[in-house]
């Protein structure tokens, strides 16, 4: 789920930086790419849930453990900065070669796609940087050059904060210090509309925690199966045509239903996933952090003031480029996220010798 929703993201970003809005007499093939072009912000929603679900189950077995914020902010940032910083030297880089070497009309904002409308130059400086470094883009500053994609990824860090901050607070019954970050909701009040959403992966967790996934307990039948799946799909449909603001909770609870379920029911993976599942876990979020200023600059490359028309020769051509984005990031995530256990060791090995010389 994590590769199709990360493709599907990184296709829209592709489609809009490459093809023409919608016109007149567009083809059924070329309507089809427009429909699937409209999901990337829904598949942001469903990656919320997915990492409410996962880091649920790690704030949980640490709280069992006993909980220690410097432990737990290791892992995390180890996680998100392994990608976040050589992402945004690469970005930078690209941006600038696109808007100060090769002059483009794609990263001057000229071919007036609504993903990258303005000119980057006021995005490059060092305060936007530093923001982005702090988890900040799009809540004070600018996500960083072209790649406004990291939006989320500075919602998530704050959904981490806030999460556990909450559960220890009521668990030590004294409220922590890190609740006082919930204020940046202030500044953008669109981190409570998708942490809402990003709970109803952490509830869907509780839920599976509490009554068990066990062979027991799975669902024998897949009916059910059927039936989320089908009522998750005839909502994506729902907030494609009507537009997502608004609905957003109820697309995380209806995704969250389906996993419910797809947890429970007696299902194997069929083999031809496998594929799709090894991406997932090693390179999705490579892949999400880094494809816009890849697209960026290959639209730099093959468009001048003009985007293409949605012809089959030009969808074969932005489908080709994406998939070389795709065996890109791959290879960038052999060399960030696989390293993430050996960045994490490092630095919680450090903070460990730190704090032993302190208490001696």
């Amino acid at each position: 789920m994590r590769c199709i929703l990360a493709v599907a993201v990184a296709f829209a970003h592709g489609w809009y930086l490459l093809i023409e809005d919608y016109g007149e007499r567009v083809s059924l093939f070329a309507s089809a790419g427009y429909f699937l072009a409209g999901f990337a912000h829904a598949s942001v929603i469903l990656f919320f849930v997915l990492s409410g679900y996962w880091i649920a189950s790690s704030v949980n077995r640490r709280l069992e453990q006993g909980w220690r914020w410097s432990n737990y902010l290791v892992d995390r940032l180890s996680r998100l900065l392994i990608v976040l910083v050589p992402t945004l030297v690469i970005g930078g880089t690209l941006d600038a070669l696109g808007l100060y070497v090769l002059e483009s009309t794609t990263h001057a904002g000229a071919t007036d796609t609504y993903v990258l409308r303005t000119d980057v130059d006021t995005a490059l400086g060092w305060q936007t940087l530093i923001g982005n470094l702090l988890f900040l883009q799009d809540i004070i500053v600018r996500p960083y050059g072209t790649n406004g994609p990291l939006w989320s990824l500075a919602y998530e860090f704050w959904f981490y904060i806030w999460f556990p901050a909450l559960l220890v607070s009521v668990r030590a019954r004294r409220p922590s210090l890190f609740l006082l970050t919930l204020g940046l909701a202030f500044a953008a009040p669109g981190l409570l509309v998708g942490f809402a959403c990003w709970l109803s992966g952490a509830l869907l967790f509780w839920v599976t925690s509490t009554n068990g996934c066990g062979d027991s307990s799975r669902l024998r039948g897949r009916a059910w199966l059927a039936a989320t799946g089908a009522a998750l799909a005839a909502m994506l449909v729902f907030v494609r045509m009507t537009g997502l603001v608004g609905k957003e909770v109820p697309l995380a609870v209806t995704f969250a239903g389906f996993l419910f379920v797809l947890l429970n029911t007696e299902i194997s993976v069929p083999r031809s996933l496998k594929l799709l599942a090894s991406y997932g876990a090693k390179a999705s979020f490579s892949l999400y952090a880094l494809h816009f200023p890849l697209l960026a600059m290959a639209a730099a490359l093959m468009i001048d003031g003009q985007r293409l028309v949605p012809s089959a020769a030009n969808i074969g051509l932005l489908v080709a480029t994406l998939v070389g984005v795709i065996a890109i990031c791959g290879v960038f995530a052999r060399h960030t996220e696989r390293h993430t256990g050996r960045v994490r060791a490092f630095f919680a090995n450090a903070f460990h010798i730190r704090r032993a010389r302190r208490t001696e």
